[in-house]
């Protein structure tokens, strides 16, 4: 008796064809929101950048044409700089006060009003003067609510639908970034910021994956570039926007109100026909890949969708399965080690890749310039990644990459600044980071088996989540010695380097299904190496 065929669904996106009307229109409204992500995500870096200014001293200021005074007055900080946070005390001498070298004693006191540089910047406006940790806490506040939309993002996406979860993001995002442009005060532009983030911080991850599902298996490598350089032209965007816009609450204007437009559109667009087959939704599904072959000229019963069966529907023991395997991995050692050692991975990574990119403002005299070289380096990292994993293995890509962002990181550290030599050594260790970072995402999905990977790389990315909580903090250890942040850099990189070298390598392994396989590829050498 002849069987009926399963078409799988990735041979029917094969048939519709990746670079067809339906797919390129998708992907240009997908990118979008793609590259917003990048201002929401980044943005804050400039949002709240540091601010020139130094201590008011009453009877000089009022000289006017007339600053010579300033250095009887601020003394100098370590760098050489005028210190921002001290001045000498003024005598209490019964002349008149002219603002000369014996009005003022040798000893110092901390600042009680500040005069700032023009402009109307954040830290201007909440006179938030020498107190650095409220202009770091701003990212740490960020992060922190990026790191709570991850508890509900993928839960709003599986089970509503992905342009679901793109509509609720993009209007949190709308909603609480143009709210926090007219913030009164300090505490409620950290409120704001939390609302922003927490609420619409899947905007990236929603539309990432409904990009994804629209083509089929060989295509995801290139959608998942296009969507990687997407997002980098949104942060070099944002440096563009910073450096023309002087006014912090017109940059977050610029910034936020292109949301609206994704909140508009997205209801009127396509749900992933993958998702609707995993909620058994089928006749939605054809009719949408129905209507896409219309559109790119196709006859649809060219694509026998009506033998399209659902290649995500589990069996009915799926659920003992999940309670089988979850049992099975919390006792297995070698699971514990692999998942403490991934986690610990992708936390060096989120540390030292968030804070080179914060830290890159100090770089050089222009902050501007240097966040987007910093930034624009991570498009051939993109590139690359595709090349050398399948080539040389992921363990070597890795291990290769980590320590060459720690010797990169280290020499910055230590040998003296020179504009030309120190910007190329930071370009190279962000360009390794990113090439880990990227690794790390494709590794870690390798490692684990079918039944809980979602489950192990969910808990691998919320440790490296805590990584981008730290990273905007770390600026205020430069404050003790200016090298300390790319010193931390580069030492957690060292010890990643080592751990690598305790974990399997994955490259021409066949995804691991269950527990067993996965801790056989312990044991199990590269069939390329044995060639």
């Amino acid at each position: 008796m002849e069987t009926k065929r399963e078409i799988n669904l990735d041979s029917v996106l094969e048939s519709l064809g990746p670079y067809g009307r339906y797919n390129l229109l998708n992907f240009v409204l997908l990118l979008f929101p793609v590259m917003l992500s990048a201002f929401y995500e980044c943005g804050f870096i400039f949002e709240a950048q540091q601010q020139t200014y130094r201590c008011k001293v009453h009877g000089c200021e009022e000289r006017f044409n007339d600053t010579s005074w300033v250095e009887y007055a601020i003394p100098l900080a370590e760098d050489g700089e005028r210190d921002q946070c001290k001045v000498y005390v003024p005598l209490n001498a019964t002349r008149e006060f002219m603002c000369v070298p014996e009005d003022f004693s040798n000893k110092t006191r901390e600042c009680d009003e500040f005069v700032y540089e023009e402009g109307q910047s954040f830290i201007k406006e909440f006179n938030l003067g020498c107190q650095e940790w409220k202009r770091a806490l701003v990212g740490t506040i960020h992060n922190t609510g990026m790191f709570a939309a991850m508890l509900f993002t993928g839960a709003i996406s599986d089970r509503y639908g992905r342009k679901v979860a793109i509509g609720i993001a993009s209007c949190a995002s709308f909603i609480f970034g143009i709210s926090r442009a007219f913030a009164p005060n300090y505490l409620t532009f950290l409120a704001f910021h939390f609302l922003e983030a927490g609420f619409g911080g899947g905007l990236y991850p929603s539309a990432y994956v409904l990009a994804v599902e629209l083509v089929g298996l060989k295509q995801r490598v290139l959608v998942s570039a296009m969507c990687n350089m997407t997002f980098v032209v949104g942060v070099v965007l944002i440096a563009v926007v910073a450096w023309f816009v002087d006014n912090w609450r017109t940059y977050i204007l610029i910034l936020y109100a292109p949301a609206i437009i994704v909140g508009a559109y997205v209801w009127f667009m396509n749900e992933s026909s993958r998702w609707l087959l995993s909620k058994g939704r089928r006749d939605e599904a054809i009719r949408i890949l129905k209507r896409a072959a219309k559109i790119n000229k196709l006859d649809p019963r060219s694509l026998d969708l009506d033998a399209l069966g659902d290649p995500l529907l589990k069996p009915q023991n799926q659920t003992m399965d999940k309670k089988s395997q979850f049992s099975k991995a919390i006792r297995s050692s070698i699971m514990w080690k692999r998942v403490s050692i991934c986690s610990f991975l992708w936390l060096t990574c989120s540390l030292v890749y968030y804070g080179m990119s914060i830290n890159s403002v100090m770089l050089s005299k222009n902050r501007y310039v240097s966040f987007m070289l910093v930034v624009l380096v991570e498009i051939p990292a993109y590139v690359v990644v595709v090349i050398v994993l399948d080539k040389y293995g992921r363990k070597k890509t890795l291990i290769a990459n980590y320590v060459t962002c720690a010797v990169m990181s280290l020499l910055f550290a230590f040998l003296p600044r020179s504009d030309w030599y120190s910007i190329a050594l930071y370009l190279v260790g962000k360009w390794s980071v990113t090439l880990a970072y990227s690794s790390v995402y494709i590794y870690v999905s390798e490692v684990f088996p079918t039944n809980m990977r979602q489950t192990l790389i969910s808990v691998c990315s919320t440790s490296g989540r805590i990584g981008s909580l730290i990273a905007p903090l770390t600026p205020l250890l430069s404050q003790y010695h200016k090298s300390m942040p790319t010193v931390i850099f580069g030492g957690m990189c060292i010890i990643s380097s080592t751990l690598v070298l305790m974990l399997p390598e994955t490259r021409n392994m066949r995804l691991p299904d269950t527990i067993e396989e996965a801790e056989a590829l312990s044991k199990m050498k590269n069939r390329a190496d044995i060639l």
